[in-house]
């Protein structure tokens, strides 16, 4: 067979298999969707108020982290709205007790400190506020510990 005969016969194989592949995947997609929509009941994952917020804080807290990276002193205004973290609905309300309440009012402490106290250190400062999470999550939620690490500026 010649070279132009074998290269033919390759071309010809490739787009067999390329359209017989396509529709062989087609048809298990639909079956897969039509198995999915039988037999799955999802459920999304609700966060309480308190977890929320505290998604909010960590991404208050990378922006900080950036600033600060930059060299930048003047944040704005003190984020009112962390106030609720003394108030907000916990996943486990049993985990509402008297250290909680000082964890959180430490943090809101360091916190305001960091946006009002035009002098200091900014790296110190947000590096003890994040401190202050680290603390509180090494007793009472460890789950995010890493991801709050990650905060921390070297």
């Amino acid at each position: 067979m010649s070279s132009r005969g074998l290269s033919l016969s390759l071309i010809l194989f490739a787009l067999l298999t390329l359209f017989s592949c396509k529709k062989e995947i087609v048809t298990k997609d639909v079956e897969v969707e039509a198995t999915v929509k039988d037999t799955t009941s999802f459920k999304m994952y609700e966060m309480s108020p308190l977890a929320s917020l505290m998604e909010e804080m960590h991404a208050k807290g990378l922006f900080l982290k950036a600033q600060i990276e930059e060299g930048k002193t003047d944040f704005g205004t003190w984020p009112e709205k962390h106030k609720e973290i003394l108030t907000a609905k916990m996943t486990d309300p049993s985990d509402m007790d008297l250290f909680f309440t000082y964890q959180a009012e430490e943090y809101l402490r360091l916190e305001k400190i960091l946006y009002e106290n035009v002098e200091g250190d900014k790296k110190e400062q947000f590096n003890n506020l994040i401190n202050s999470c680290l603390e509180c999550h090494q007793k009472k939620c460890g789950g995010p510990i890493p991801r709050i690490k990650k905060l921390l500026i070297k």
